[in-house]
């Protein structure tokens, strides 16, 4: 396995249909994309880095018709978060997609330069990364390079867990329930796993402290 920087690059620098509204205020600026994923329905949910006005990006949202649903927070010093819920939309389900087909690991957070680059780090199979680019869709550029860190060691982490945690996490993830929004409560992995809900509460929390303490900060 190896890691590639790259860079997507559009002929306006949008990437969906909320992105040509805040370009076009010299008041907000796009810093990056913590997170996104396509759901089960199609539908896409980002995790936007915005410096600018809050009221001012929620009424750009609010007149904005593939935003399905949507909060916008400020951290202190650093910004703007807006989590966006948007309808199926094609240039970033393509990418998506093309992460799903070709088993590809993208390491977020994903950047926006001045010029409308996205940058992010994606890990995968060397052949497999080059096919995605070839396939990407003809509206955008890819430019692909070898990340500095060249190898990429891939562990399997759920090696860290005991058989009942992992059937417990693999029920989890087949029933939603670390989706956004989420899909399933621990009632309903209870009742998938004929345990009662305190056991499956013991349980992730035990999964997610394991987890996390692996691969937070040293």
């Amino acid at each position: 396995m190896r890691e590639f920087d790259i860079v997507v690059r559009t002929q306006d620098g949008t990437y969906n249909p909320i992105d040509r509204g805040i370009i076009d205020d010299p008041e907000m600026t796009r810093k990056g994309v913590e997170y996104f994923d396509m759901m089960s329905d199609g539908t896409v949910v980002l995790l936007y880095h915005i410096t600018g006005d809050a009221a001012k990006l929620e009424s750009l949202l609010d007149a904005e018709e593939s935003a399905l649903s949507y909060d916008v927070f400020e951290i202190e010093d650093d910004g703007l978060r807006a989590h966006v819920h948007l309808t199926p939309d094609t240039m970033v389900t393509a990418l998506i997609m093309l992460k799903n087909e070709y088993d590809l690991i993208i390491n977020p957070p994903l950047t926006i330069d001045e010029d409308g680059g996205l940058h992010m780090s994606v890990a995968g199979d060397p052949d497999k990364i080059r096919k995605a680019a070839m396939n990407r869709p003809g509206s955008i550029d890819i430019q692909l390079e070898e990340a500095e860190n060249g190898d990429v060691d891939m562990v399997d982490i759920t090696t860290l867990l005991t058989d009942r945690q992992q059937e417990v996490l693999e029920v989890a993830m087949e029933q939603g329930y670390y989706e956004i929004p989420r899909q399933a409560t621990n009632e309903d992995i209870a009742a998938d796993m004929d345990c009662s809900t305190s056991t499956v509460g013991e349980h992730l929390r035990k999964i997610e402290s394991r987890l996390i303490s692996e691969i937070g900060p040293a």
